[in-house]
């Protein structure tokens, strides 16, 4: 198939004329901040919060622990359905307005809105509803600040100034694991009841608890913690600065939807006209679709897989690959520029394979549990190294002028993903929790080398642009299969 015949309009010769020529280190600090808030909100809410909380709130209702994963599952994949189904809409529209900040600043404030609500009410379908609102605002200002990078980079320290921003981020991770640490301590809230058996509870069923009088230790707080330390980290973020282009004519509400329609549609046609967009887009969509769910569930996976003797040290070896995360993702930007995103993006796809057969096989037969350790070390490679790829990949393969859109079928193809993978895992945890634990979780996690392996089998045929990105070209690139 061959490369997409078109040419720059208009409107791409001005976004490309609007690209930052220069970049202000001040500036791109105040940018950082957001990134780190939204990786705390990732870290404290979507990981360490939301699903111990919906355990206990749905197991209250009387329902078993097996049939409250499956349940909590559908709420993850209908709130990634809603930004898979949207994204490309809302990423038009931004497109078309000429502006990104003011998209990220109300996605983030309904986020933290949705997530304080939380805190209200200890009931399951309250707090799935309000994760469905904030979980959708998440990744909608997610693909908005990402389209701002070459708004406020020259193109040369993209991918150094994405590594610092990356490494950056972790410590929102970081301060999300600390504080969970800390009001789960026994002089503020203490744990509570799944973590005080955090081995035996992967039994699911085989787990009777007090259904009257649940312990949540310092869960329901936890999300109107998360809330505030959200708006302090991102502060910073509102002296921001980037360019834009809003259009010469004042227009409607009506207006900015049918273009932004009309720019879906372009948009829709151009990835499938051209090849290496859509192996992108499908390579993502296995890659992406193991790595979140993997993220998502780590917290069970290490306490799981690790077995009783290194359960209580679960939140130490996530910190650990947190760590490797940061070192990582510095590496992975300093070397973009000289590799580009085609080779990094295999690389960070074996190392999260490598990662989950160290998990599958720790504590099996001669195996010790302690490897475990080095499956989080692998899992931080990867998780440093993927995003910053992503974003990469988007502004090589996107047209100038339609970067938040090509960020919405980014989305799109992630979240798709997202809501196929954590079903996957929770029906085969459902299916399998007869069997002895860790069995079910060693079953489901062998799943995911599955997808890993086709993502990284795709990615391999991607033709890379990056040595005419770096010299200024801009998709479309011209006879590009060709050679």
């Amino acid at each position: 198939m061959s490369n997409v015949e078109v040419v720059l309009d208009e409107h791409d010769i001005e976004e490309t004329e609007l690209e930052s020529k220069k970049t202000s280190r001040k500036n791109t600090i105040f940018w950082y901040s957001y990134d780190m808030a939204d990786t705390f909100f990732s870290q404290s809410v979507i990981s360490l919060a939301y699903t111990p909380f919906a355990l206990l709130t749905g197991y209250k209702l009387g329902w078993e622990l097996s049939t409250v994963f499956i349940v909590m599952s559908a709420f993850m994949a209908g709130s990634n359905l809603l930004i898979a189904i949207m994204g490309p809409i809302l990423g038009a529209i931004s497109d078309r307005a000429g502006k990104r900040k003011p998209a990220v600043l109300i996605s983030a404030g309904i986020m933290i809105t949705a997530t304080a609500m939380i805190t209200i009410w200890t009931n399951f379908w309250w707090a799935s509803g309000l994760f469905v609102i904030a979980n959708f605002c998440y990744q909608a200002g997610r693909m908005f600040y990402d389209a701002q990078i070459p708004f406020i980079a020259e193109t040369e320290k993209r991918g150094f100034m994405q590594s610092i921003g990356g490494a950056i981020a972790a410590f929102g991770s970081i301060i999300a694991i600390v504080i969970s640490i800390v009001i789960g301590s026994e002089g503020l809230f203490g744990s509570h009841d799944l973590v005080e058996q955090p081995h035996e509870m992967w039994e699911l069923d085989s787990v009777v608890l007090d259904r009257d009088n649940l312990n949540y230790g310092g869960l329901r707080w936890l999300f109107l913690i998360s809330a505030i330390v959200i708006i302090l980290i991102s502060i910073p973020y509102l002296f921001h600065k980037e360019v834009e282009n809003p259009p010469e004519k004042e227009l409607t509400a009506r207006d900015y939807m049918k273009s932004a329609l009309v720019d879906f549609k372009t948009s829709f046609k151009t990835i499938i006209s051209d090849r290496n967009s859509w192996l992108f887009f499908l390579a993502w969509f296995f890659i992406t679709d193991a790595a979140n769910t993997t993220i998502l569930y780590m917290l069970p996976v290490v306490t799981t897989m690790g077995g009783e003797t290194l359960a209580d040290l679960a939140y130490y070896i996530i910190l650990g690959g947190i760590v490797f995360s940061i070192i990582f993702g510095i590496i992975v930007g300093r070397l973009m520029n000289r590799m580009g995103p085609k080779k990094l993006f295999l690389g960070v796809g074996i190392s999260w394979f490598i990662a989950i057969v160290i998990f599958v096989v720790s504590g099996l037969g001669p195996i010790p549990s302690w490897v475990i350790w080095f499956g989080a070390i692998f899992i931080g490679i990867g998780f440093g190294g993927i995003w910053i790829v992503g974003r990469q990949f988007i502004m090589i393969l996107a047209p100038p002028s339609r970067l938040a859109q090509y960020g919405g079928f980014q989305k799109i193809a992630g979240r798709v993903s997202a809501i196929v993978s954590p079903l996957m895992f929770g029906g085969i945890i459902f299916l399998t929790d007869h069997l002895p634990t860790p069995t079910p979780m060693r079953i489901a996690l062998a799943s995911l080398l599955v997808l890993f392996s086709i993502g990284i089998l795709v990615a391999w045929f991607i033709r890379d642009p990056h040595e005419r990105y770096m010299k200024g070209e801009r998709a479309p690139y011209k006879d590009i299969y060709d050679k």
